[in-house]
């Protein structure tokens, strides 16, 4: 596959709010207006979607584009990490929390743009096990809200709100070992997410200074938080101002392993994928995405 050719573009028809915009056919007549080539592939499940993209990357495209949210874009990153193809973005989920790390246009003539004129920047994953993430992976209260109530609480805000308030009502902190970069540290935690972007869930700003192309993970850790103090420290991660609370501490590593007496859900974006010990560790620069070019 050369240059020259049509980009590629997965279609994910059930991608979030600008579902009614994207339409193949309005897709199309946008590009068209800027001279960009498309050739549009429809897929019809997530083992689908997967499969033409391990086609693309062995057929060496340069650069393949996915039209969806962070799912699409987790899954899209199985495939193309570590590989010379170029990954272009046209956010269409509910929060684009990735997209929003890469500072990428959420407008999708202005996103059709970047993909024609864009160049690639490498970027960082995080990853567990044989898993990569883009968000964040962790444990406690986002964990076992996810393991409870399923990955629907991850972007649906009433259904999350709803999981969170249930859980907090008889939620307890749990001893748990850090270690980071070989040194390690023992607390009580109610909630450790470790970030590979500044945004996770529900567009929640838990690491504020995460970078995605920093070759670092942003160690968020919730100490002994009581349950009476969980929507106040919540409302605090929205305000952006819970760095400055008492048992908030941010914390940055290339590998982090997370220790339990007892086994504690592990998740990594909208997936649980274990139980502890895990270890979670940053792959600098492993995924190639389409910029602007003054990025």
């Amino acid at each position: 596959m050369s240059q020259g050719d049509p980009i590629p573009i997965l279609m994910n028809t059930r991608a979030g709010a600008m579902h009614a915009e994207s339409g193949e056919q309005q897709l199309r007549n946008m590009a068209a207006k800027i001279d960009l080539d498309l050739r549009v592939i429809r897929t019809q499940s997530k083992e689908d979607f997967q499969s033409e993209l391990r086609k693309l990357v062995a057929a060496k495209a340069p650069k393949v584009a996915i039209a969806g949210g962070d799912g699409t874009v987790g899954l899209a990153v199985q495939e193309l990490a570590h590989t010379p193809t170029a990954l272009g973005i046209l956010p269409q989920g509910t929060f684009n929390n990735f997209a929003s790390a890469a500072r990428l246009h959420h407008n999708l003539p202005a996103a059709l743009k970047t993909l024609k004129n864009g160049a690639p920047k490498a970027v960082d994953l995080g990853k567990i096990g044989d898993r990569y993430f883009t968000e964040s992976a962790g444990i406690g209260l986002f964990a076992e809200s996810l393991a409870l109530y399923g990955k629907g609480s991850n972007k649906n805000f009433l259904r999350g709100l709803y999981a969170v308030t249930r859980l907090s009502l008889a939620f307890r902190a749990f001893e748990v070992n850090l270690i980071l970069d070989g040194k390690s540290q023992t607390t009580r935690a109610t909630m450790c997410e470790i970030c590979n972007t500044y945004r996770i869930a529900q567009a929640a700003p838990i690491a504020p200074h995460a970078d995605i192309d920093d070759g670092f993970l942003d160690v968020v850790i919730f100490h002994d938080v009581h349950r009476s103090e969980v929507a106040a420290y919540l409302r605090a991660v929205r305000a952006q101002m819970h760095l400055g609370l008492p048992k908030v501490e941010v914390l940055r590593a290339k590998e982090v392993r997370i220790e339990a007496r007892r086994p504690l859900n592990v998740h990594a974006d909208d997936q649980i994928v274990g139980v502890t010990p895990q270890t979670i560790t940053i792959q600098p620069g492993a995924l190639q995405v389409l910029v602007d070019q003054e990025l």
